[in-house]
Parts: structure tokens; C-alpha cells; sequence
């Protein structure tokens, strides 16, 4: 609308990831912004607008620069050159970013990878930071787990630069919001000056649409991610299964994420195939459905920012079985809203699986408990002001 003070969020590709925690969180802060009197847009990369080698090689060179809409809010993609360094990924025509940026556009970057402020530090903009990790903590289970190629060559030998980059975007915040005490404490290991800047801002949850279900659950765990990604550990929540329905016969575990033949051969070989259920691609009510109808999530990962997934099954009323992974730990509370692990231990998690399974009562309340942290603490209400102060904090002075 004419008159609006516009806020720029660069972000990741929304249109190519579509779910996920960085998504939830770049609308959750349009729309708490366009409360604000703002108008927001988003600024994403977009992989088939960058200027690859290879491309640039063969004498092509796609446009750098486009909008489209996402979720009803303008959205410019644009194109970088030799995106295969992570640290150029977000390297953008300096002289069109001004123009699209004007005067006095206030700039937020949300993202999992903190290099989506760099358009903001390269045209000298003042910009505030709501990141979910640090750039190697996000990265390196899946870089170090990958196999030898040039893929995993680019990602050691641009480590150094790209965490270079971020100190100076972290260092140039106004602002830095991490999603959880985990978040925080890995960006102030870099530098502990940026203390009086940063705090932590939860990823808010739509506790209107991801709310309790009527019925009791059925006898089913449920894990929803990428089951191919070294970083969700699957492997172990596997083990853990083979364990705890061995002892427990009704018992059901149910994967929803994409997969590939790793996948296929740890599913095909497990001594519980049975009653294992793999959905790979299913709506977001199907899987609101599939939280109500749980009778825990269970996060085996290695390493989390926040758990967004945590987060929405929690508001469903739903405990979350987690592994001391980082971002789980501001909301997995044992006894009350679920069970954190002490350890990366199959048995301990199995036996945690059979504590929720085994005693209904435990389950009740704890589902209880968990519907009341989510209201309070994680909701887009609770969460709000924390986010209309990221946003001031990186208006033009």
C-alpha cells in the first residue's frame, strides 16, 4: 500500500524449499511486520537464475532477476555468480539491489544459512539478524558425511571464507536474534562482544491451525524430516525402534520425508519392516493429522537450530522424544512435554518411546503440558513483540 514502509526479509529460496522453519519464520515476520505498518517482501536466491560455472562456460546467462508471488507477498529472486562457493550464493548485482532496495527499506535477514544478509552489508544497508545456526554448525554433518567430490571439495576449501563472512555479518547486525539459547551461545563463541545485541526469538508456531486433535492416539511414533540428511540421524531412531517394538508388538513407526536408496535399503533390511510406514509427500493437514494421531514425535537428529517440527507437534498436544541436538532443548522438558535424551543412545531412546506407550495417564499430561508451553511461549502472539523490535532495530536512521 502507497505510504507503507517497505521491509525487505532475504531469505532462501522459498519457492524451491516451500516448507520448513525458515519459511515459517520469514512469514511469520511478514506478517507481524505488515501488523507493524510495514510492507514486506521477500529477496531469495534462485537456482535456476544463478550464473553457475558451467553455465558461464557455455555462454549462458540467464536473467538476474525476477518476482513472482509466495503465499500472497512479493517476492524478487535473484541470480548470483559461482553460487557452487557458498559464500558467493548471495553475491547479487550491487547496483539492482539499490534500486530495489531505495532509501528507507528496513532489512531482517531470516535463514538457516547467514550469508542471505550479505546483499544487505554489500550496499551498506542497516540490517538486523533472526539466524537458526552458525554456518559450520548448520553444514557439517552433511559435508563431513558426504562422499569425496567436487561438491564436498568447494564446501572444505570455502569454509574459511564463508566463515569470514559471517563474523562480518554478525559483527555489522544492528541486531541478532537467535531461535534458541543454542542459537545464541554458538554466535557468541565466534565473539562474545555481540552479547548486547543478541537475544533469542523462538520460531512461532500457528497454534490456531496446529492444535489438539479429539480421540486418543493410536499406537504409532512418528518422525516427519529429510530421512536422507545426515543431520536427522535416522539410522539411530531405527535402532531404537527394533528395540522398543521388540518389547512392544502393536507398536507402529511412521516416516514422513523424502528419501532415496539409502533409504530404501535401511527400511527394507529393518527387523521391524513391517510396521514401518514411509510417506513421502503429504499435505500440510495430512500432517497435522498425522501429529494428533501420534503418540510422540521423536527428533534423533544431530544437530538443530530450532526443530520447527518439535514446535508444531508440541501445539498439537503431542510429546516430543529429542536427543540433546540444540534447538529441542529450549522446549523438550522431561516429564512434562516430553523426553530429552541424555545421549545419542538407542536404548535410552527406546526406553523413553515405552514410557509415553506404555502408561496413557503419562501421555495425557504430558500432552497437556505440552499444548500450554506451546500457547505460552512459542505461539506468533507470544512471539510477536520480540519481532516488531527486530524489525525496528533495522529501520534507517
Amino acid at each position: 500500500m502507497a505510504g507503507e514502509p517497505s521491509l525487505c526479509i532475504s531469505t532462501l529460496d522459498l519457492a524451491f524449499f516451500q516448507r520448513g522453519g525458515v519459511v515459517t519464520k520469514s512469514l511469520a515476520l511478514a506478517r507481524v511486520a505488515a501488523r507493524s505498518g510495514f510492507a514486506p517482501f521477500f529477496l531469495t536466491p534462485s537456482v535456476d537464475l544463478h550464473r553457475t560455472a558451467r553455465r558461464t562456460l557455455a555462454g549462458t546467462h540467464p536473467p538476474a532477476m525476477r518476482e513472482i508471488a509466495f503465499e500472497g507477498y512479493r517476492c524478487v529472486q535473484m541470480g548470483a555468480r559461482f553460487p557452487e562457493l557458498e559464500c558467493r550464493a548471495h553475491r547479487f548485482h550491487t547496483k539492482r539491489l539499490r534500486q530495489l532496495l531505495g532509501r528507507g527499506t528496513a532489512c531482517v535477514m531470516v535463514s538457516g544459512n547467514n550469508h542471505a544478509a550479505r546483499p544487505f552489508l554489500d550496499v551498506g544497508r542497516p540490517f538486523t539478524m533472526w539466524p537458526g545456526s552458525t554456518f559450520w554448525e548448520d553444514c557439517r554433518h552433511r559435508v563431513i558425511s558426504a562422499p569425496w567430490g567436487l561438491r564436498k571439495v568447494l564446501d572444505l576449501a570455502g569454509r574459511p571464507c564463508s566463515e569470514r563472512l559471517e563474523r562480518r555479518l554478525f559483527a555489522a547486525a544492528r541486531r541478532i536474534a537467535g531461535d534458541t539459547r543454542y542459537t545464541r551461545d554458538c554466535v557468541l563463541r565466534l565473539d562474545a562482544s555481540w552479547a548486547s545485541k543478541t537475544s533469542v526469538v523462538p520460531v512461532p508456531v500457528d497454534t490456531d491451525v496446529y492444535r489438539p486433535g479429539e480421540g486418543t492416539p493410536e499406537r504409532q511414533i512418528l518422525f516427519i524430516g529429510r530421512l536422507a540428511d545426515p543431520r536427522k540421524n535416522l539410522a539411530l531412531l531405527l535402532d531404537a525402534f527394533a528395540l522398543a517394538g521388540s518389547r512392544a508388538a502393536d507398536l507402529r513407526l511412521a516416516l514422513i520425508g523424502s528419501g532415496d536408496a539409502s533409504v530404501h535399503a535401511l527400511l527394507s533390511h529393518h527387523r521391524c519392516a513391517g510396521r514401518i510406514n514411509w510417506l513421502a509427500n503429504i499435505t500440510e493437514q495430512e500432517k497435522i493429522q498425522q501429529l494428533r494421531a501420534s503418540l510422540a514425535l521423536v527428533i534423533p537428529s544431530f544437530q538443530e537450530g530450532f526443530g520447527i517440527i518439535g514446535a508444531e507437534a508440541l501445539a498439537c498436544g503431542t510429546p516430543v522424544i529429542s536427543t540433546p541436538c540444540g534447538g529441542p532443548e529450549d522446549y523438550v522438558v522431561t516429564g512434562q512435554t516430553g523426553n530429552l535424551l541424555g545421549a545419542f543412545d538407542a536404548p535410552e531412546m527406546a526406553e523413553a518411546i515405552l514410557e509415553i506407550a506404555n502408561d496413557p495417564e503419562r501421555r495425557r499430561r504430558m500432552s497437556r503440558e505440552a499444548r500450554a508451553l506451546a500457547e505460552a511461549r512459542l505461539s506468533e502472539r507470544a512471539v510477536e513483540p520480540e519481532l516488531r523490535r527486530l524489525v525496528e532495530a533495522a529501520v534507517p536512521s
